[in-house]
């Protein structure tokens, strides 16, 4: 069969939690999961495989369907992120007009909706979970000229149940082939706080054990790609001249012991790359950052979120402010840059003097660069939860968007105590206070490399001023 896996145009996003200043800078990855899965059909299959990164060339509605009439597949596999469901839809709906015989869904939302989803007119099937096998199960089927039923992981028919449980290929991430970068324009896609060169994204582990209550990653079977696996992967990026890597995992030190391992494998094969992680704050010590350093480690992203007791635990972060504080203080001391992201219009912030202290904690912490967002509890999360049992959140109009995706629909806040209108200006001022203070400006003008560094960071600061 021919297959072409596409990434929807992001044209009709539900209204974000960020400014639409930051929004316009932000980072552009490539679609790690497609390419995952192309790589697996190439690899174990006959069957054809394309990708459209629609989002990247901002493609219309109508240039998506061209662009699979001209390719002709068989089948069109679409990733479905809940605040893109209208651009979904209307690739959907582009596919059918382009005369696809099957459209199948896949990707987080479809984890958390697969009923209402495999519901949207259009639609043939969705794939819950990692898509690898199920997907493959599902063509093989398709191909031989079959009813796609029962088929693990996978809803295609009346009868088939809800699936309970993640499909997965293997508990070894090694037996996944190495994901081929080129089925995409992987030049294209930058980091716009990087250094400016050709850029990546890797996933080395599948899952987080942890349950912070405004996640809603699988937290069954952790497992994890061994070093010298991770490391054959960055050696094919080197070769094509990639040299930036953000390992996407959820959280990336689960264990001290797994990142130092990755490090020396790094620095035995002497592979030269820069590269961020996502990292929890607990556990961090100097002799792992050093390690880090040393391999090629250049930014950690921290999800600190809040900066009060209360609030940390109350989103069940399992860390305290002084292990924050310590992380922030090793890593400026060893050299590595840091990334804070934080909530605003948590359950914990009463007042507007509550979220002016979280504001005033992240600007403490000194990090290079911060990010805020409107806390935005999604339908799957604990959090969500709790507001529909205290009455804050609503979930009817989240079904109804899920059975009807409209660009006029907005995603619920908690609104407990303020509005919407009110978190935005906070949300607002909170970038405004951060990346304009004097001190701020000056540490970043003597950290621009070049000239296209300049540009991009200078394009971004008057955008946020603007904004």
């Amino acid at each position: 069969m021919r297959v072409m896996l596409i990434r929807p145009p992001a044209r009709h996003t539900v209204e974000s939690e960020v400014p639409e200043a930051v929004e316009a800078e932000n980072l552009s990855y490539p679609p790690l999961s497609l390419m995952s899965i192309a790589s697996f059909l190439l690899a174990q299959s006959k069957h054809d495989c394309t990708i459209l990164d629609a989002q990247l060339e901002d493609l219309s509605d109508d240039a998506v369907q061209k662009r699979i009439e001209a390719y002709a597949p068989d089948c069109v596999g679409i990733t479905c992120f809940t605040v893109q469901l209208v651009d979904v839809y209307r690739t959907v709906k582009a596919a059918r007009a382009a005369g696809v015989k099957y459209v199948v869904l896949g990707g987080p939302h479809i984890s958390d909706f697969p009923e209402e989803s495999v519901g949207l007119p259009g639609v043939d099937a969705v794939v819950k979970g990692e898509g690898q096998q199920p997907m493959l199960d599902l063509l093989d089927v398709w191909d031989r000229g079959e009813v796609a039923k029962g088929i693990p992981g996978v809803m295609a028919h009346a009868d088939d149940p809800i699936p309970q449980e993640d499909v997965y290929y293997s508990n070894d991430l090694g037996e996944y082939p190495v994901v081929n970068r080129t089925l995409t324009d992987y030049q294209k896609y930058y980091d716009v706080m990087g250094e400016g060169g050709v850029f990546t994204t890797m996933i080395t582990s599948r899952g987080c054990p942890y349950r912070c209550t405004f996640c809603n990653t699988p937290r069954h079977r952790y497992r994890v790609m061994s070093p010298q696996r991770v490391c054959d992967e960055l050696k094919t990026c080197i070769e094509l001249g990639i040299r930036e890597i953000y390992f996407v995992d959820d959280t990336f030190n689960i264990t001290n012991r797994r990142v130092h391992e990755l490090c020396d494998e790094i620095l035995a094969r002497g592979l030269d790359i820069s590269w961020t992680v996502r990292f929890r704050v607990k556990g961090v010590d100097r002799p792992l950052l050093e390690k880090m350093k040393a391999a090629g480690c250049q930014r950690i992203q921290f999800g600190v979120e809040q900066g009060t007791e209360e609030g940390l635990l109350r989103l069940k972060k399992d860390v305290t402010s002084l292990e924050i504080e310590s992380a922030f203080r090793l890593c400026r001391e060893v050299g590595i840059n840091t990334v804070a992201y934080f909530m605003i219009g948590t359950p914990t912030e009463r007042s507007r003097q509550d979220v002016i202290d979280t504001i005033q904690y992240s600007i403490k912490l000194s990090p290079d660069f911060v990010m805020y967002n409107i806390m935005t509890p999604f339908p799957g999360t604990t959090l969500y939860d709790e507001g529909l049992r205290d009455g804050v959140l609503d979930i009817e109009p989240w079904l109804e968007f899920m059975r009807n995706p409209n660009e006029e629909f907005k995603a619920q806040v908690w609104d407990e105590y303020f509005t919407r209108d009110e978190l935005r200006d906070l949300l607002n001022f909170a970038y405004r206070r951060f990346y304009w203070r004097p001190s701020f400006v000056v540490r970043n003008l003597f950290q621009i490399r070049n000239l296209n560094d300049f540009k991009r960071k200078a394009t971004a600061g008057l955008r946020l001023l603007a904004g």
